[in-house]
């Protein structure tokens, strides 16, 4: 039997007994899928470093009744900046959770397999935040979801002008005349933002950096937004609040 070709990140890896490895991974051609890597714990198999988390390339796999057998792969980015620092690690280890969550397996996750690969390669590369590739990340696969907000006019009566804030519950944003109890007001720095996240191809997505106010206010509405759609609890987290 030849073995499939999928094109892949792994998104974690952990050690099965004293010689296999099983792995996770966002694939191009079948989305989220786990995988066992038989001897890939010994230190000679060549699978050992392309069964790492962050590792991206080509995978050759079996499909079995409940997951997938690796046997051999072809890495093109191991990523080491993000094993080196603490702080990318946890930052990069929160989006592949992300991407986990979002993804299911044997559907087209082309557009995911991207996001996530450019998101990796701006924490590696230091030109913008951290912080802020996280948030941008966060909005970007709720837009590929369809759970992204309503963000070029107002939810209630359709106006383009005016828009002052967004109503998570109704997810959208809100003009002057029609926001209601409970809205949360927005800048016009954090209102564009938003709209450049939605709309911007993925090469020029991680091009900018936001004044201090309207990071500050755009990581606020980001927790208040997320907090209504995800119901799970990133253990990932948990490290980044401690750095």
């Amino acid at each position: 039997m030849t073995p499939e070709t999928v094109t892949g990140l792994v998104l974690s890896s952990a050690n099965i007994g004293e010689t296999d490895r099983r792995i996770v991974m966002l694939t191009r051609e079948k989305g989220k899928i786990s995988a066992f890597a038989r001897s890939a714990v010994k230190p000679k198999n060549p699978l050992v470093s392309a069964t790492q988390a962050f590792t991206f390339g080509e995978f050759f796999v079996y499909a079995g009744r409940n997951s997938y057998t690796v046997t051999g792969a072809e890495v093109k980015n191991h990523f080491p900046e993000l094993t080196k620092d603490i702080e990318k690690y946890y930052y990069a280890s929160y989006l592949c959770e992300i991407a986990a969550y979002y993804t299911r397996e044997n559907l087209n996750a082309e557009n995911e397999l991207l996001l996530l690969y450019q998101s990796l390669k701006a924490i590696e590369n230091d030109k913008i935040p951290n912080e802020l590739v996280r948030y941008i990340y966060e909005w970007r696969m709720l837009y590929i979801g369809g759970e992204y907000p309503e963000v070029s006019r107002c939810i209630h009566c359709g106006v383009t002008e005016g828009l002052c804030g967004i109503d998570a519950r109704r997810h959208g944003l809100v003009c002057g005349k029609c926001a209601e109890e409970g809205f949360i007001p927005l800048k016009n720095g954090t209102i564009y933002t938003l709209r450049y996240i939605m709309s911007s191809p993925l090469k020029s997505l991680y091009t900018f950096t936001l004044k201090e106010d309207i990071l500050e206010e755009f990581a606020y509405i980001t927790k208040e937004y997320l907090e209504k759609e995800q119901h799970y609890e990133f253990k990932s987290l948990d490290g980044i609040k401690d750095l």
